[in-house]
């Protein structure tokens, strides 16, 4: 790359620059510095020796434009090589990382005490290969204004392969409390502008997504407390399956069974359901002279409201005259033997009490959930 010099010049100056941009540590964070070697002779290709100053100016485009960063280093030139570190060791007011994460170009003047000379045109700045880190607040950003679907091979605007199994180097390291935000589009309809999607490869049919964690999963329904958050789970068509909202209710349009193992086959239990929401309890109790007080059990009955009617069914274990409930108080009822019996016959009970706070729920219009 050939220069003009000052009208004072009696010489030209060549300079074949190689610049890796890099990350170099400084305390305990990184700092925007780069490597800059090259080769410097005179412009019949001789090279030059001795001690030069070498001014970098930082630019955001190719010419022109407001210089962004300057600084002046003294090089020593032996047989015309000589390499340096560009960037500020430490912060500088007014550059901040979002500035030198976008395409950068330095232009080049040099002094070697006698002549000064500004090298044209300016060098671009390209990142390293294989460079796994960013500077503290670097930013990557890009937009796309055009539907480009698997197109010439493309798979991702930014696309990283981890084909090793087993604990492998994560793709993408993430952390602390607010370590990813996914965003929707912004030209979309109000009510879906700000929804994120993460989703398994769409091409590959049957993909599965997968979340692995050593503890607990938790996830967060109405973050901002400005709206009814649900849970979802839909179908291939978009059709509701199972919802859960932020107060803990589920809905689901199938049943609600456990899974037990019978013969080596899990085998699906039902869940009994109810227009009401109703808590159950079992006990066992024994007659005394055909009378017998029986206290519900504490715990349970913090969870219901006695108070208001409740049901025992009675299942008597011996020969007696049959059994009945004489009596129910919000504490406990009492059971006798028909017809004034004085057996001391033992017996099974089931209570069923409404929840407290959902008594008068029952056969709940459900509306749909917002943001569908």
């Amino acid at each position: 790359m050939f220069c003009s010099l000052s009208s004072r010049a009696a010489r030209r100056f060549l300079v074949l620059g190689v610049i890796v941009l890099g990350l170099v540590l400084a305390g305990c964070g990184l700092t925007p510095q780069t490597t800059y070697q090259g080769r410097l002779t005179d412009q019949n290709g001789n090279p030059l020796n001795g001690s030069v100053t070498i001014t970098f100016d930082f630019y955001a485009t190719e010419t022109g434009g407001t210089k962004l960063y300057t600084e002046s280093d003294t090089v020593t030139v032996t047989d015309g090589l000589f390499d340096t570190v560009l960037g500020p060791s430490s912060a500088v007011a007014g550059l901040t990382p979002k500035d030198l994460s976008q395409p950068l170009w330095v232009e080049i003047t040099i002094n070697d005490g006698t002549n000064t000379e500004t090298l044209s045109p300016r060098q671009r700045l390209y990142g390293a290969p294989y460079a796994f880190t960013l500077m503290q607040g670097a930013v990557i950003s890009g937009t796309m204004d055009q539907t480009v679907v698997g197109a010439n091979g493309i798979t991702g605007i930014l696309s990283a392969y981890n084909m090793q199994q087993g604990d492998a180097l994560p793709v993408l390291y993430l952390s602390g409390d607010a370590a990813l935000e996914v965003s929707g589009n912004p030209n979309a309809a109000a009510s879906t502008a700000d929804d994120g999607v993460i989703r398994s490869q769409q091409s590959a049919l049957g993909s599965d997504l997968l979340l692995y964690s050593n503890d607990e999963v938790w996830i967060t329904l109405d973050q901002d407390n400005n709206e009814n958050g649900n849970f979802i789970v839909r179908n291939f068509d978009g059709s509701k399956f199972c919802r859960i909202d932020e107060a803990g209710s589920l809905y689901c349009t199938g049943t609600k069974s456990s899974l037990a193992s019978v013969n080596g086959q899990p085998r699906a239990l039902y869940a009994v359901e109810s227009p009401g929401v109703w808590f159950e309890d079992f006990g066992s109790a024994q007659l005394q002279n055909g009378a017998a007080t029986v206290q519900l059990e504490p715990l349970f009955a913090k969870t219901v409201n006695t108070g208001v009617e409740y049901h025992v069914f009675l299942t008597p274990l011996g020969e007696c005259n049959g059994l009945y409930v004489a009596s129910k108080t919000a504490s406990g009822f009492e059971v006798r033997e028909l017809g004034g019996g004085t057996s001391s016959v033992a017996f099974d009970y089931r209570i069923v009490a409404q929840r407290s706070g959902y008594e008068n729920t029952r056969m709940e219009l459900i509306p749909a959930s917002t943001g569908e």
